[in-house]
């Protein structure tokens, strides 16, 4: 958390409240884990680092609250620990809503929609290309970012306003869990990962709605077991995995 970056976002967004832009650079610190699962967020230590009074900085702890990021307990914020349930549950969410889209995108994308995705599924590829070793605490964000932005096109592309709605609510908290991957991903899940999001693309173009809802899914089913394996991970101090697509259908 720096006062540099805040008044970077300002500079760029001059109408953007105070404590949205505190509230974006704090989840971005969260998603990332630069502030760690169970981690005490204090508003007078985050006031002093942005270089700002304590009432903004309180607002966009609460709006964080909301979030589901942070929870309050008596006076003091804590980031919120990760939950099994809530990973099952956004996944289930996901099962639902992606596959679902995928399949109305197949049908409904324009040549200028599909040529987007493409762009940004080739920005994806080099940036999971890039993603391995020293290189990953940089490419982290980026990642993330851009992440975000493909899925979140595509589920727009599917033109259900109702559906897009129930995706930007929940989007980021899928995707906080789905970046513990990059914490410490399995051997060769990068690789999988770099090509994964231009073979949808692939399929989108075929204008096939059933293999678009099994492309989407088998896309859900790459977070859903490099977590399972990661927790493995976790728990034999960094034993190397490996993963190969066929535990992925």
């Amino acid at each position: 958390m720096e006062r540099s970056q805040l008044l970077q976002l300002k500079e760029q967004n001059p109408f953007a409240a105070l404590h949205d832009i505190i509230c974006d650079l704090l989840m971005q610190d969260i998603i990332s884990f630069r502030i760690a699962p169970g981690s005490r967020v204090v508003e007078s230590n985050v006031a002093e680092c942005f270089g700002v009074s304590r009432s903004p900085v309180r607002t966009a702890l609460d709006i964080l609250c909301q979030k589901g990021y942070l929870y309050q307990s008596g006076r003091s914020y804590f980031v919120k620990e990760f939950s099994k349930k809530e990973f099952k549950d956004l996944g289930d969410l996901s099962w639902m809503i992606e596959p679902y889209a995928a399949g109305e995108a197949a049908e409904k994308l324009t040549t200028a929609q599909l040529d987007k995705l493409y762009e940004m599924a080739y920005t994806l590829q080099t940036l999971y290309r890039e993603a391995t070793g020293e290189t990953l605490s940089t490419s982290f964000m980026p990642l993330m970012d851009m992440e975000y932005q493909f899925h979140t096109f595509l589920v727009d592309a599917a033109d259900n306003e109702v559906i897009s709605k129930i995706y930007q609510d929940y989007k980021l908290r899928i995707l906080y869990y789905r970046s513990y991957i990059l914490q410490n991903p399995p051997r060769d899940v990068l690789n999988i990962l770099a090509d994964d999001h231009l073979r949808i693309c692939d399929i989108l173009k075929l204008r096939d709605k059933d293999m678009a809802i099994a492309a989407a899914k088998r896309h859900i089913n790459i977070s859903r077991r490099v977590m399972k394996m990661s927790q493995v991970l976790e728990h034999a101090w960094g034993e190397a995995t490996d993963i190969t697509t066929s535990d992925l259908d």
